[in-house]
């Protein structure tokens, strides 16, 4: 109770893979949570926007020019963004996917999945788009470019045991706090601090749940 108003939050730690919906009672557990009056972190219109198709979109200037105050804004956004394209089964799918199989270290095929340990790279990745041609779930991936991050020396705590110092990689993002109500008005958008993972170099994935990555702290200068 929350000033003599009963709350509720649903935090999901499962149902983020298909591989979570064992059962019809399982997508009926997931519908009636989402319907409830309870906050659900996250709602479903949050956990799908998260998803690679949604963001394959965001990276399209018509779209992005909705979400941001102006083409100034829109521009600065857009530099951070890698080469991001679909494989939709048409003649620009066709193409985007023969792109991914002349370069198959230049680019890493990614599904609707979240956590690490999903994309598809390298030699694999080209066998996999080989396999795909003329199959409709070729359009469940996107093909994306694939960032060359600078190298530094660094040491991983795993477990409370710090590993030797080697080559590793860092990503850069931010923790947010976004919350909408039940018509989708947003009440609070911010962010709250800063986000790094890092991870040895040569690793392909960077999921932190999966233990590949570690979470890191910023060094400002």
């Amino acid at each position: 109770m929350v000033e003599g108003k009963e709350v509720a939050m649903v935090y999901f730690r499962t149902l983020y893979d298909p591989r979570h919906f064992k059962s019809d009672d399982i997508w009926r557990l997931r519908r009636d949570l989402e319907l409830s009056a309870a906050i659900t972190v996250p709602c479903v219109r949050h956990q799908l926007v998260n998803t690679k198709l949604f963001q394959m979109v965001l990276t399209q200037r018509s779209v992005l020019d909705r979400y941001t105050p102006s083409s100034a804004v829109t521009d600065k956004i857009l530099e951070l963004f890698c080469e991001t394209l679909h494989l939709n089964m048409n003649v620009e799918g066709d193409k985007n996917a023969q792109l991914g199989i002349d370069h198959p270290d230049g680019y890493v095929i990614k599904p609707q999945r979240e956590g690490g340990g999903h994309n598809i790279w390298e030699e694999e990745m080209r066998e996999k788009l080989l396999s795909l041609s003329g199959d409709p779930a070729r359009a469940q991936y996107i093909l994306m470019k694939r960032i060359t991050a600078p190298r530094r020396k660094n040491k991983i705590v795993r477990r409370g045991v710090m590993s030797e110092r080697f080559n590793t990689v860092s990503e850069f993002g931010c923790f947010s706090v976004y919350c909408t109500d039940g018509a989708g008005i947003v009440k609070q958008n911010k962010t709250v601090g800063p986000l790094i993972r890092t991870k040895v170099a040569g690793e392909n994935e960077g999921g932190v749940g999966v233990g590949i990555a570690a979470i890191d702290s910023p060094y400002f200068v």
